[in-house]
This record gives structure tokens, C-alpha cells and sequence, in this order.
């Protein structure tokens, strides 16, 4: 069937990518994120305490959804690095089948975010008031976003669940199926254009090219359907658009990594930092930039627009748009597709009677995961911080991914030597989370679910990152250069 068919062509490109912490509060909002903080707001390098950050590698992992969950009796994050462990398995009704994973039973839109985030090699040194960055990464996201839970339930226990057959459900809200794997290159670029007296602004812009190495989208703005049984779907109304550009041959199915990018882009992200300095600002002149001081806050202030941008999908795409149609689909639990191409001429010809009139193309462009990124971090006393941060998604078209909302508040304690945060945070404006991140010296671990590692309750999604940096901070040598310059800092 259509959507069985959608979730397995987005988990293949998921799991052909080897490259999923949303925000990774342990390694960007701390004044020794260095380079890292670029993921929050580039104009976020002047908060630094390093003059010199160099990151060696950095992973992050991210899980989250509110349609299925493993039960907390099931769950044991250890059973996984067992051999030949297989996930317990359990009866559903109606369908007489077995299934891993319970289903949230209510009529609420369901959403899931699975990010994959490999950070490569990456640096960043200040100069002055100039600063400036270059990273590197690959990521994979998929995104389900406002999916009608009718819609969700026959996608997971398939036609037979007779309890929601012989009812006429139409949708008008859009909802979005949206993956892509992509690697990027990113340059940055931060000044510190106004300081005086107390108060600091600074600005920063970072550009990435994008190379993407598959993405596929499905956005339905209007679905009328009906399920009389277990083998006909009958569709009164659908307005849809689906791009496609997978990394494997669609008449075969084998893998087809030639050329290896489908498609490329340009993106971007541009923010503002105010700070509010604790003591007055004195010019002074250093020989050497490891001598400039570092200037401490009573509180700051950051707004970014992140993730701005999209990658146009060219090579092995196709585009298909269904454009207000109705169609009769019969003996659904007999059809057996041998590739891709039957899938994308059998939608064509079902809604249109030919092979071609879903066709739309051979480009699509699929966007990035924009969000607005606000950041407030106070400095209580001594070592002791508390950050207020809201990350907030929204699609730039119909093909994009889509970011969950977060809020979190995170308490912390740092020093040069060692970092502890404790991240509270408030994932798509309806679940809880608390995390925890520790830092030794360059070296972060952390997640925003500990949870998530014990079964206190049911699965329903998991969170882990670090992070692997050499970084230099700002007066560590003398002012006239070359005493103790280096990896120390005599002042915390």
C-alpha cells in the first residue's frame, strides 16, 4: 500500500547513510563551545572564552516521537549490545498480528524527528574583534510533521485494523513526510562592531555549501479517503507533491552511487549577540592574541535565523504532484512492487489513467530545517551559569524538513578543567525531558534524555552526543607574548 510504501522507501535512506542531542546544550551554550556554538548563533564565537578552538570529531543522536513507544517493562537500552538480541514482540487486536512497538492510542497529529550529526574536522580563532570559523559535517534528518493519526495507525498495523474501516476521514491541515542526507561545509564570519562601556554587540553570518547525498518529501495539503476492508483504498480527494532522489538504481534497486551528491546547495545562518559586560571596557594594545583578556558578563542576549537554505536534487530525482484527483485502489494486499520506477508509474497511472500525468519533473529542491534560535545566558557567581534557550522550527516550502520546537533551561557550572550542565527542556511545546553533559577538558559527552538509557517509563526516544576539541584561551600568555602561552588559563 502507498504509505507502507512511503515509511520503507524513508528508512532505506536512512539506514544506507552512515554519517541523533537536538541542540546539543553541553557542547554549544557554554563559554567554551568554541566552534560549536556555531549551531545556536554564529555571532555566539565572541562569547567565547578560547581565542583558538579546534574541533577533532563530535557526534550527535536524536530520537523523538509521540506515535509509538517501546513499554518501559520491554525496555532495556544494554539488551541492544546483545548477541542476537530481538525487541519482545506483543499481540495486537483487530489485526491478529504481533507488533514491537505499542501505539500512543488517542486522535492527535503524531510527529517524529530523527537526526544524525557527524561533526568533522572544524576551527575557529578570534582576532580581535574579527572571528572567524570553518566545520565540516554530514547529516541525515527525517521529520514526520502533523501526520493525521488515522493515517499513522493504518501505515503501522496496515488495512485490517478494522476499527477505523468504513469511515470517510478527510484532512485539509497539510502534513509532511519529509528525509535527507547531505554533507556540508561551513565558513564563518563574526565581528564585535560595537563595544563600549558595558555593552557588547556583535553580528556573525556563516554560509555552508551543501551536497546532498539523497532526500525524498511527501506533502499532502488535502486527503479524503475512505478504507472499506483490508485490501481496497478508496481515495475521494488527494492534493499532493513527492520528490524522490534516492542513491540507488530504480528499475534494480541496487545501490547507485554514481555520481555520489544527487544534488547541491547553498545555506546559511545569521544571528546577533548582545552582552551586557560586568566590568567597563578598557582598549588596550597585545602583541599577541593569546594575551587579550577575557571580558566576563552579567548576562547575554543572541537571536539567529539557523539553517536557512536548501539543497536542488537533480541527478536520479524525480518529482510527482497528484493536483485535486480521486482514484479507486483494489486488491492493495496483492500488489508486489519490484522497484521504484512500478511504484512512481503505478501512482501515475491509478490518479491520471497514463504513466506520466504525475510526473512533474526530474529537480525538486528540499529544504533545510529552519528554526529561529534565541538564547539568554545569565552569570550568577563565580562559576555558576543558568541558560534560557528556544529553538523554534518552520518550513520554508512544502518540501522541507520540519524542526520541533524546544525550550530547555540549563543550569551549569564551568570551568577551563571541567563543565557540568544539567539541560531541562520542553521538547515540541509538550514533553518533558532532563539531560545531563559533562565536560573534561576538551573532551563533552552528554544527552538531553538520561532517561532515555532507563526504562522509569515507556521508550519513546533516545538522546546522545559528544564532542572531541583542543582549544587555547584568551590570556594565556603575557602581554608582551611568549611567558605561559598555551593551553592554560591562570584566571579560572
Amino acid at each position: 500500500m502507498p504509505f507502507r510504501v512511503t515509511s520503507l522507501l524513508i528508512v532505506f535512506l536512512v539506514l544506507q547513510v552512515d554519517a541523533i542531542a537536538q541542540e546539543m546544550p553541553g557542547t554549544t551554550l557554554g563559554n567554551y563551545a568554541g566552534v560549536n556554538s556555531l549551531q545556536l548563533n554564529p555571532s555566539a564565537l565572541h562569547n567565547s572564552k578560547t581565542h583558538i578552538d579546534i574541533q577533532i570529531t563530535g557526534l550527535d543522536l536524536f530520537l523523538q516521537n509521540d506515535a509509538l513507544y517501546m513499554s518501559k517493562s520491554d525496555y532495556r537500552f544494554t539488551d541492544f549490545f546483545k548477541s542476537g538480541y530481538e525487541l519482545p514482540l506483543h499481540p495486537e487486536p483487530y489485526i491478529n498480528e504481533f507488533r514491537s512497538f505499542y501505539r500512543y492510542d488517542n486522535e492527535l497529529d503524531k510527529s517524529a524527528f530523527i537526526q544524525e550529526r557527524f561533526n568533522g574536522p572544524g576551527a575557529m580563532i578570534i582576532l580581535d574583534d574579527h572571528a572567524f570559523a570553518i566545520t565540516t559535517g554530514v547529516r541525515t534528518v527525517l521529520s514526520l510533521d502533523n501526520v493525521p493519526y488515522d493515517v499513522a495507525n493504518f501505515a503501522y498495523l496496515g488495512l485490517g485494523y478494522t476499527p477505523q474501516q468504513n469511515i470517510n476521514y478527510v484532512h485539509n491541515k497539510p502534513f509532511t513526510v519529509s528525509t535527507m542526507a547531505w554533507g556540508e561545509i561551513g565558513f564563518s564570519y563574526a565581528n564585535a562592531f560595537y563595544t563600549r562601556g558595558f555593552n557588547r554587540l556583535s553580528a556573525g553570518i556563516t554560509v555552508k555549501g551543501l551536497l546532498g547525498l539523497g532526500g525524498m518529501y511527501l506533502n499532502a495539503a488535502r486527503l479524503d479517503y475512505v478504507i472499506p476492508d483490508d485490501s481496497t483504498i478508496i481515495i475521494n480527494n488527494l492534493e499532493a507533491d513527492m520528490g524522490i532522489a534516492l542513491p540507488v538504481d530504480y528499475n534494480s534497486n541496487q545501490p547507485d552511487l554514481q555520481p555520489l551528491f544527487k544534488g547541491a546547495g547553498i545555506g546559511f545562518d545569521v544571528g546577533i549577540t548582545y552582552q551586557r559586560l560586568s566590568r567597563y571596557h578598557q582598549d588596550d594594545n597585545y602583541n599577541l592574541q593569546c594575551a587579550k583578556p577575557y571580558e566576563d558578563y552579567l548576562y547575554r542576549i543572541g537571536v539567529a535565523l539557523i539553517d536557512i537554505g536548501g539543497i536542488r536534487f537533480s541527478n536520479n530525482a524525480a518529482k510527482l504532484n497528484v493536483d485535486n484527483r480521486s482514484s479507486r485502489w483494489d486488491d492493495v494486499n496483492t500488489l508486489d512492487f519490484r522497484n521504484i520506477n512500478q511504484i512512481i508509474d503505478t501512482i501515475s497511472f491509478q490518479f491520471y489513467g497514463n504513466y506520466s500525468g504525475a510526473y512533474a519533473g526530474e529537480k525538486f529542491t528540499l529544504w533545510l530545517p529552519s528554526a529561529l534560535s534565541v538564547q539568554f545566558d545569565y552569570h550568577l557567581r563565580k562559576s555558576w551559569y543558568v541558560n534560557a534557550n528556544m529553538i523554534y522550527g518552520f518550513p520554508l516550502a512544502k518540501g522541507s524538513l520540519a524542526r520541533p520546537a524546544e525550550l530547555s533551561i540549563t543550569p551549569r557550572y564551568e570551568t577551563r578543567i571541567f563543565e557540568a550542565s544539567l539541560p531541562i527542556s520542553w521538547y515540541d511545546w509538550s514533553q518533558p525531558r532532563v539531560g545531563l553533559a559533562l565536560r573534561i577538558y576538551g573532551f563533552t559527552i552528554g544527552t538531553d534524555k538520561i532517561g532515555g538509557f532507563f526504562h522509569f517509563r515507556d521508550f519513546s526516544g533516545l538522546d546522545f552526543y559528544f564532542s572531541i576539541k583542543v582549544f587555547f584561551n584568551k590570556g594565556s600568555c603575557s602581554k608582551k607574548g611568549g611567558v605561559h602561552c598555551g593551553y592554560a588559563d591562570p584566571k579560572s
